[in-house]
């Protein structure tokens, strides 16, 4: 092929921002504009939200599918919906959310005549996409993350559904080596790494710990697999040995009240501060004003954990030092010793003496952190990124002949 084919793409997910200030997976988005930006026509089908209707955002249509009355219609975005879909009207919502998507899909299949579609969270969207195989000769790339292999952990059903899916996709990627060996385990079908960059311009910033008060930062949405209530409690035992410390708190949630009620219990309110969702700007000022950066994530209730953590890869390109806890995909990121500090999940003992370690030691914090930037420069760096989505995009594409029968392709996954 001498010349880059031009794909109709579309992007399938339950959540997309629904206005240009809303910072909702801003990973997709910069996914979705660097597609663009490369020549493809790309559309994002995403759920409506209370009754949000088809926009456009960076000049990329957003068609939204309704599947509820306006003032219930809140199953997708924010907390997200395996926290929403436990209740009986959860449930009832889902299984109509999953019919309505089934049945916008197949029409806009047919209006928009899609080469690829780029489906997101496999369980349920993968759904969606049968029909525009089947009639229209859609190919279909699956992109899994960590949330639908937690799902398909709890439930057979799920599981077996999730294996249907994914058996009857044109490719499989997924976002980190963690999300690669569950769909292994769980389904027997292997998929290709493609991970996330970064939306949040890396900057240069003081050395940590060149001020008198030490400031710890943890940015992202206030979820259980978070684990941020082990970092507040790890706080107040630092606290019992460098007073000048404080922990800085972006975001909100459905657990944000309870955890300033664990400040609140543990007297930490002059020593925690919470911001609520910031715009990259401030985010960016946050990484360089912060001398360690935290993500103490744990597997949930529902044995969700982070399938990569983004955040990370922000922190390390304004060369923060890292605690992480060694779950998920944060190990892709974040190698003991070398890009930073790996603990064990939901142990504030261990939180405290490794931020206690890096407070001690600010030589060793400046060289993990500059090592961690080096890292990601290399590792998650967008154009290396989208060369990879694109190559499997268009793979998936010319998976057929010239009558347009399919044929196997090496490294299709």
């Amino acid at each position: 092929m001498n010349k880059k084919q031009k794909l109709k793409v579309c992007v399938l997910g339950s959540t997309y921002p629904r206005n240009k200030e809303d910072h909702q997976v801003p990973w997709l988005r910069e996914t979705v504009n660097q597609l663009k930006g490369r020549g493809h026509d790309v559309v994002v089908v995403a759920s409506s939200f209370k009754g949000s209707g088809h926009h456009t955002i960076d000049g990329v249509p957003v068609l939204r599918f309704r599947y509820a009355p306006a003032f219930i219609e809140s199953l997708t975005h924010d907390e997200g919906a395996p926290a929403k879909s436990k209740s009986i009207l959860g449930k009832l919502l889902a299984m109509v959310y999953i019919l309505s998507g089934i049945l916008h899909m197949f029409y806009w299949s047919w209006k928009y005549s899609f080469d690829v579609i780029n489906v997101h969270w496999p369980f349920p969207h993968g759904l969606f996409t049968i029909l525009p195989r089947a009639f229209f000769g859609a190919k279909v790339v699956l992109t899994a993350h960590g949330a639908g292999m937690a799902m398909a952990r709890r439930s057979k059903y799920i599981n077996w559904i999730l294996g249907f899916i994914l058996s009857h996709s044109d490719s499989i990627t997924c976002n980190s080596s963690h999300t690669k060996k569950e769909i292994a385990r769980l389904t027997g079908s292997s998929a290709r790494v493609i991970p996330y960059g970064t939306t949040v311009e890396g900057k240069k910033a003081a050395d940590p710990f060149s001020k008198a008060k030490t400031r710890i930062l943890f940015s992202g949405r206030h979820i259980q697999r978070k684990g941020v209530d082990y970092l507040i409690e790890a706080l107040s035992l630092v606290l019992g040995q460098k007073k000048d410390v404080e922990l800085v708190i972006t975001g909100h949630g459905d657990r944000t009240q309870e955890w300033k009620q664990i400040v609140t219990n543990l007297k930490l309110e002059d020593k925690v501060r919470f911001e609520g969702f910031v715009s990259n700007e401030r985010l960016a000022e946050l990484y360089q004003s912060s001398d360690i950066y935290c993500l103490p994530a744990i597997h949930d209730d529902n044995s969700d954990t982070e399938g990569l953590g983004v955040v990370l890869i922000e922190a390390l390109l304004h060369a923060r030092p890292v605690v992480a806890s060694g779950v998920g995909g944060i190990v892709d990121v974040i190698k003991h010793q070398e890009t930073g500090i790996l603990v064990k999940e939901k142990s504030s003992n261990d939180l405290a003496h490794a931020l206690i370690y890096l407070i001690e030691n600010p030589l060793r914090a400046k060289e993990l952190g500059k090592a961690g930037e080096r890292f990601v420069k290399e590792n998650f760096n967008w154009a290396s990124i989208l060369d990879n989505l694109e190559g499997v995009l268009l793979r998936a594409n010319e998976q057929k002949d010239v009558f347009g029968t399919e044929i196997q392709m090496a490294g299709a996954v």
